[in-house]
């Protein structure tokens, strides 16, 4: 079995051996779609996600599905060829942020291609894995592998928008229009007029993602001194998800008194000035959005009743042998939005 390890030298490594043994309560499924998340490309190029730094080979993927091809003796969800999408944490369910539901918080979580611990947690990008069932979900028959695999960022982007009960007539920004910026943008339009919500970043190839989705109020804010001039204090609620350090300060600006911050794209370094006053005098609440909890189940149900397409979002897709093109294409925004590897 072929695995795909990312090394701290930034250099692909493919191991082939047996499988590894697949315990009581497990499956072992052939990796079928893994979809290329932000944080996949940050290791990728920085060699770090979120200060979480590669030290020794690292799988990389957490975007996955795919079929069963075998079950652990006392498996009983699922059957040998059946199709799943598999939530990528596995929580411990006995800290305080596990009893009080919020288990995006949990302190002893075990994420799918994570440098976050030693040994590192191993990622998708491998042709069969094993997995708890417990962590996994059926794919309706009318759902295809490229669509599922969207399951995990459709999760993070519900999160996202449950930090505000209601959008209506609420005028809101959505900065970065990647993968995760578009998802929160479909959420929106469910529930929100197109023309309350505007989405803004410096990449026209992303931009034009905005606009096929019906999108009209899309900036390019490459210069974004004329943005903010007609925007002043004009947003209700702000979501930062390019992870640009000159975003959040250009949100500041244009937000209005009261308005809510929901910073979910995830920043190189981690370190910015702020202009913390405005902030003060503006009452603003600030929101970190991290990963999901129940909204996991949440996404797959609306991709198994096929309440969105993802069509117009996923612009490329390369055999797991072809990962390191894959990554390199991923991380060129001027050609690409979502990018998936497929087994």
């Amino acid at each position: 079995m072929k695995r795909y390890f990312f090394s701290k030298n930034k250099k692909f490594l493919i191991v082939d051996k047996p499988d590894n043994p697949i315990h009581k309560n497990e499956i072992r499924i052939k990796m079928k779609n893994c979809g290329i998340c932000g944080s996949d490309i940050h290791y990728y190029l920085y060699g770090e996600n979120g200060g979480r730094k590669i030290i020794e080979p690292l799988m990389l993927g957490h975007e996955f599905v795919g079929e069963v091809i075998e079950l652990g003796p006392k498996a009983e969800k699922f059957k040998v060829g059946e199709r799943v999408i598999v939530n990528p944490a596995s929580v411990c369910g006995k800290c305080k942020f596990c009893k009080s539901k919020k288990t995006n918080l949990c302190e002893n979580v075990s994420f799918f291609g994570s440098a976050a611990s030693l040994p590192h947690i191993q990622g998708a990008f491998r042709e069969n894995i094993e997995i708890k069932e417990s962590q996994c979900y059926q794919i309706f028959n009318n759902v295809t592998y490229e669509e599922a695999a969207f399951a995990e960022p459709l999760a993070v982007s519900l999160h996202a928008t449950s930090f505000v009960k209601n959008y209506k007539n609420k005028k809101i920004l959505i900065s970065g229009c990647g993968p995760i910026g578009l998802l929160i943008l479909k959420i929106l339009l469910l529930n929100c007029e197109n023309k309350n919500v505007f989405i803004v970043d410096v990449n026209n190839n992303v931009l034009e993602g905005a606009k096929k989705l019906g999108n009209k109020n899309t900036f390019n804010v490459s210069n974004s001194d004329s943005f903010i001039k007609e925007f002043n204090n004009y947003f209700d609620v702000a979501f930062e998800s390019s992870g640009n350090v000159h975003s959040i300060n250009n949100i500041i600006s244009t937000i209005s008194r009261g308005g809510n911050v929901i910073q979910v794209g995830n920043m190189p370094g981690g370190l910015l000035k702020i202009e913390y006053n405005n902030i003060m005098l503006k009452e603003l609440a600030f929101y970190g959005s991290y990963r999901f909890g129940k909204e996991f189940t949440d996404a797959v149900d609306l991709i198994n009743n096929k309440i969105f397409s993802f069509k117009d979002m996923l612009t490329h897709s390369f055999s797991l042998e072809e990962c390191e093109r894959a990554m390199k294409i991923a991380s060129n925004k001027d050609v690409s939005i979502k990018v998936q590897v497929y087994n």
